[in-house]
Formats: structure tokens, sequence, C-alpha cells
């Protein structure tokens, strides 16, 4: 009996070693092999904005869409849809679920800055935007100024627009939101006077009697993100190949004109 507890004792042993070595392995494999070895690439998305991300018949439709399916075409060599696990992501939570490995990459309109490029590391650009504010027809606000001493200022939190604010109109009422749904909601109700946000996005808000005030505070380049890693190299060089394909072949602009981009 005691020689069958020993052999029982060295075999879970042996298999904790064995998955102890395991792990190590996987960490030493760069980005891109992980994905190859898995067989599929997973992608944060947004899913509520138009004409980026957003859901068509119960589809996950838009331009990031289909960036992120050429990625994952180029990774496998397959066209096939069945290669990339799309995963809802917003601003505020986008770069916590990348570096914590519950996404592989993030195409959700995720503007290059100083700060963010700190914790993660960009591709090349593949969208030009800016920040413009929204308000309802009838309005007379035509700039960021007028929130120095009044109104109330709709902006997504987590993203470029929370900073634009308080440097354009720092004595500015900022009225935080989760999205640009739950923003363009509270410009309907009268509950903010404008939305400061990317004007490719708010374009997408089609369904109140909204209008864009035509004048730029920004000019903002959206790009891939993936983790600050020098295993993330060869698949920085792979998502940046696609890109400037895309780009060299013009077909990102039949991509943006197919969402009216």
């Amino acid at each position: 009996m005691k020689k069958y507890i020993i052999l029982f004792a060295i075999l879970i042993f042996s298999t904790i070693l064995l998955s102890g070595c395991a792990k190590k392995n996987d960490e030493k494999l760069d980005e891109l092999a992980k994905i190859k070895r898995q067989g599929y690439i997973t992608v944060g998305v947004k899913n509520d904005s138009i004409p980026f991300g957003y859901y068509v018949n119960g589809n996950l439709t838009g331009l990031d869409v289909e960036i992120a399916r050429k990625i994952a075409s180029n990774i496998f060599n397959d066209n096939s849809y069945q290669r990339v696990n799309f995963v809802p992501v917003n601003a505020q939570n986008r770069i916590s679920m990348l570096n914590s490995g519950k996404i592989d990459i993030i195409v959700a309109t995720m503007s290059v800055n100083d700060k963010r490029k700190m914790v993660v590391n960009f591709s090349t650009p593949y969208f030009t935007t800016s920040q413009k504010i929204m308000v309802r027809i009838g309005s007379k606000i035509t700039n960021l100024n007028y929130f120095n001493d009044r109104g109330k200022l709709a902006v997504v939190m987590g993203t470029t627009g929370e900073k634009i604010a308080h440097v354009v109109a720092p004595n500015a009422n900022v009225i935080g939101a989760k999205n640009y749904t739950q923003s363009a909601q509270m410009l309907a109700n009268y509950k903010v006077d404008a939305i400061l946000g990317d004007d490719c996005i708010l374009k997408g808000i089609k369904a109140y009697n909204f209008k864009i005030i035509n004048r730029a505070y920004s000019k903002e380049y959206y790009a891939v993100a993936v983790k600050k890693s020098d295993n993330s190299k060869e698949l920085l060089n792979l998502i940046n190949s696609t890109i400037v394909q895309l780009l060299d072949k013009k077909e990102i602009n039949l991509i943006k004109s197919h969402y009216g981009i």
C-alpha cells in the first residue's frame, strides 16, 4: 500500500512539474506564435459604434471588424471568419483586457497618444479623425468655449475627448458617459447640451435630431494596439504589413466607402 502511495505522489509531482514547464515555455512564445498555435485570434472591438463596430441582424460588422478579419486572414492564410473571436470592449476596459490576456489585439476606434504608448504598442494608423461637438438642432452653441461658464458637456469616459474638454474648456461641467449611445440619450433627454467626440462616430448617431458643429479640436489617428512587449514584435510587424497593404492597394477606401465614411 505504501508503495502505491509513493508512486501516486511521484505521479502528481511529475504532472505539476510538467505543467509548470509547459507554462514557462508558453510564456516564452511570442504573441504571434501563441495565436497560430491556438488556431484563432481574439480581437477586442466595439459593438455600439457605427460605422466601426456594430450589429446588423445579429451579425457584427463595421470598418474595425473588417480590418480585424484582414489581419486574421494574413495570420492564418485563411479567409474563414471562424478564425476570429470578437470580444466587446469599451474605452474604459480595452487596455486592461489586452494586458490581462483576455484579448490578443485591440481594433476599437483607438486613437494613438503618448499616454497610451506607455502601456501598449500601436500599429501604423489606418484612419484619421478629429474631435468635434454635436448639439441638438436649433441649439445656438457654436464652440467648446461656451461650456466654460454654462451648460453641460457629455464625454465618453476613457476617450481623448476627456483631455481635450479640460484643455479647451477647463471650467466646463463635463458629464461622463459609458459610451456614445448613452451620451446620445443624454443629449436627446436634455441632460446635457452637447457631446464632444470623434466626428466619424458622431456621424453614425442618426436616430436623433442632432447636428455636428464643423470645428475640429484635434487631429487623431486610429491604430491597432498590441501588448507592450518584445513578444509582440512579430505580431505587430504582421499587423503593420496588413495595414500598409490595405492602404497601398486603396482597399481601405473601398471598405470606408462601403460603410459610408
